[in-house]
């Protein structure tokens, strides 16, 4: 289509800001008193987005108030409106160290005399991210880990991973807990260093449209993944898309990937997280500002180029290559690196993906499995009114569509061949159809979809465990999903083997979206 053009603007989010939210907290006597604590300025506190598919200036929030220094958080659960009347709950999400945190931690670890020196030393950050101590009163102190990389060590040794007592000017050189092999060197590529991640700021969101000459064919809003939902609590979800209209009709009001784990066979397991962005290669213009490049050739991240961690762009690049939009982002976290991909088709098709490497490391020469969910909230022509069917493989020439009426949860397994969510009044909506490389899930993965009705909290699981296990199913509850806003939770799982490559190895699974 040599007409199509590919225009941004920078839309800010509704909610509370950092600054806002302090206030409230400050005013919110029950907030200090829960963590002990006397100055609301030294609380880690970040942006609370409004809840639900249109917030408007009284939708609900949650957020975490974290303090640092007592190791401690509370959620509080309240309107936009009014966030001083907040409820006040415990909470035991951690944050995982920000920039400024990592970077302390380096500096105290450099000033060791242990910290091993030279041009090819280079300091990473490792998993997990956080080793905290349990002291005997019950109380914890936050040690963030750092990972030392020596590839010109003498006596062959790699990685150490450390913790660090901030706070104290500690470091713990043998941390409890902590699956390190000194000696093994996992992957070719070097990791860039703590210092080499800075965020130069730039829009949290934009909205994105594809014009063919004057008809538009794709108008949705995009989230960068430092802002992505969930958050606070939560692991981000990579690049969000939001409000997605084709050809003027809204076929999705939300989709992002909220739960992302990975499972050694050897028993170590892995909440990650999808909300740190880190470099790889865009050419292109900026023009909203740092960190959205609207790109004259297709980006490259680490997949594409896998010797090296370095690149020239960090955010959300965006092109078009005259058959489809393509939205991608390169995540960071711990030595591993994920692509979080899009890929929006002239024809109104979506392909979610998802791609998965690593630097420099000692683990993931074992053989693991990553597992990615993806939410999916529908909302075909806005109506609230899907309804969801499965199409099976019957040997028939008309397949006949077996409804699903009540919340579920199903496997990629014969006679089941495909799925599909459409409007009950139109007929218009999407068949999913799973990718080749999707695997099918093992006892660690749990299921394959769940179809469930929508709620505004129910954007991540929560991470309970155990194991790190991905606990969807808990939103299983029987409610009906004919006729209703229906949300599909999409998992692929990834087998990694390094004695035994499989074909898709290094490149990017997720299903395949039909426009219906």
């Amino acid at each position: 289509m040599p007409d199509v053009r590919v225009l941004i603007e920078a839309v800010p989010r509704t909610g509370l800001s950092a600054e806002r939210l302090r206030q409230a907290v400050a005013e919110h006597p029950e907030v200090l008193t829960a963590l002990d604590v006397a100055d609301p300025g030294q609380l880690s506190i970040g942006f609370a987005p409004g809840l639900g598919h249109d917030p408007a200036g009284d939708a609900p929030f949650q957020a975490t108030v974290f303090d640092p220094a007592g190791n401690r958080a509370v959620e509080l659960r309240g309107t936009l409106d009014r966030p001083e009347h907040a409820d006040v709950r415990p909470s035991s999400f951690r944050p995982r160290p920000g920039r400024e945190e990592v970077q302390a931690a380096a500096a105290v670890l450099r000033a060791d005399p242990r910290c091993p020196t030279g041009q090819d030393v280079v300091i990473y950050r490792p998993m997990p991210p956080l080793a905290d101590l349990d002291n005997p009163d019950g109380t914890t102190v936050r040690r963030p880990t750092l990972g030392i990389y020596t590839p010109g060590e003498a006596t062959g040794l790699r990685h150490r991973i450390v913790a660090v007592d901030v706070a104290a000017g500690v470091v713990d050189w043998t941390p409890a807990g902590i699956n390190v092999r000194m000696h093994h060197d996992c992957e070719h590529t070097v990791p860039e260093g703590v210092d080499a991640l800075a965020d130069h700021g730039g829009p949290d969101q934009v909205r994105v449209r594809v014009m063919d000459g004057d008809s538009e064919l794709w108008n949705l809003l995009v989230v960068r993944p430092r802002a992505s939902a969930p958050q606070n609590p939560g692991n981000g979800g990579g690049v969000e898309l939001r409000q997605v209209r084709y050809r003027g009709r809204l076929v999705l009001r939300q989709a992002h990937v909220p739960v992302l784990n990975v499972e050694y066979e050897e028993g170590t397991t892995f909440r990650d997280w999808a909300s740190s962005e880190t470099r790889f290669s865009a050419t292109g213009t900026d023009p909203v500002g740092w960190g959205w490049r609207l790109c004259t050739s297709p980006p490259r991240t680490i997949l594409e180029r896998p010797g090296s961690d370095a690149g020239t762009f960090q955010g959300v690049a965006i092109h078009h290559d005259g058959e489809q939009l393509r939205i991608v982002s390169e995540l960071q976290a711990g030595w591993y690196r994920y692509a979080s991909d899009w890929r929006l088709a002239d024809n109104g098709d979506i392909m979610p993906r998802f791609g998965f490497a690593a630097t420099a490391n000692p683990m993931t020469c074992m053989v693991h499995r990553h597992h990615v969910y993806w939410r999916l909230d529908f909302g075909i022509d806005g109506s609230g009114g899907d309804v969801v069917e499965q199409i099976d493989d019957t040997g028939s020439i008309v397949p006949e569509p077996v409804p699903i009426i009540r919340e579920t949860t199903r496997r990629r397994r014969h006679p089941a061949k495909y799925w599909q969510v459409r409007d009950k009044s139109s007929g218009r909506g999407y068949q999913i159809h799973p990718g080749a490389a999707d695997g099918t899930a093992d006892a660690y993965g749990v299921s394959d979809l769940w179809f469930l009705r929508h709620h505004p909290r129910e954007l991540d699981d929560g991470n309970p465990g155990p194991r790190d296990r991905a606990a969807i199913s808990r939103f299983l509850d029987g409610q009906s999903i004919n006729g209703a806003d229906v949300v599909v939770w999409y998992a692929g799982h990834y087998h990694h083997d390094q004695a035994h490559p499989q074909p898709h190895q290094g490149e990017l699974i997720g299903p395949h979206l039909v426009l219906i």
